[in-house]
């Protein structure tokens, strides 16, 4: 029996459908460890819309991605369990970026992650992978130095993947350069006030494979979970997609 599901994002709604088996094996074919790309796959097949999935953030990615698994016959079927990772967002107080002195904390999105999945091999790629994808203006005012060689764009989502490569390899360079116990510590305090300030949704972290939803509650209380695209399949669906995997 066909279901859809309505989701409320933080600018849009989507309605869901039940995905196809054809749809299903075109994400199959990407391999399993690129979970962002197959989830970019997936959305796009979802929605119609070729280009939704690198604008959303990454948590209204991920909030999708469990709405579905919802209203899908598989182990994530039980409303309960996406409720112990949903957080209170009330869509229009949730900001746009967060200011912290002359440097901007952006939304992490799709766009981002994608081209991350492809260069992070461990937890430590993904932390500062992620603040080199979000952070933006003045990086001077939070840890001194040049301000004129430390002003950094946003980098959006209309961006090639090799541009948003080149912007992240830029900014990595730097940030590793940053005094362990100094100036590193003084960026990644500033930049998780500014992630929290932008937290809607779902809490997300990161280990060596890639981006985490956090529990809210209960039993296991913070534990991180990797959710996967196609862990909604069931019976001979399931199985055929781990083979053309």
């Amino acid at each position: 029996m066909e279901t859809t599901l309505d989701v409320q994002l933080l600018d849009n709604s989507v309605l869901l459908p039940d995905l196809q088996i054809g749809q299903a094996m075109d994400i199959a074919k990407i391999p399993a460890v690129f979970n962002e790309k197959r989830l970019s796959a997936m959305i796009s097949h979802l929605t119609d819309d070729p280009d939704m999935a690198g604008k959303l953030t990454a948590q209204e990615r991920y909030f999708i991605l469990l709405s579905h698994q919802a209203i899908s016959q598989s182990q994530h079927s039980d409303m309960n369990d996406i409720e112990r990772y949903v957080i209170p967002t009330v869509q229009s107080k949730v900001p746009k970026q967060h200011r912290i002195g002359d440097m901007y904390v952006n939304h992490l999105l799709g766009a981002h992650v994608v081209v991350l999945e492809g260069i992070c091999e461990n937890v430590y790629d993904w932390i500062i992978g992620q603040m080199a994808c979000q952070l933006s203006g003045d990086i001077s005012s939070v840890i001194g130095g040049d301000s004129d060689e430390l002003k950094w764009e946003v980098i959006t989502p209309n961006m090639s993947d090799n541009e948003i490569n080149e912007a992240i390899q830029s900014r990595i360079k730097f940030i590793q350069t940053l005094d362990a116990n100094g100036n590193f510590n003084l960026l990644h305090e500033a930049y998780s006030v500014g992630v929290d300030a932008l937290a809607h949704f779902l809490m997300l972290g990161c280990e060596n494979k890639g981006l985490t939803v956090i529990s809210q509650g209960g039993d296991g209380n913070n534990e991180p979970s990797r959710f996967l695209a196609l862990d909604s399949l069931q019976g001979i669906a399931r199985i055929i997609a781990e083979c053309v995997a």
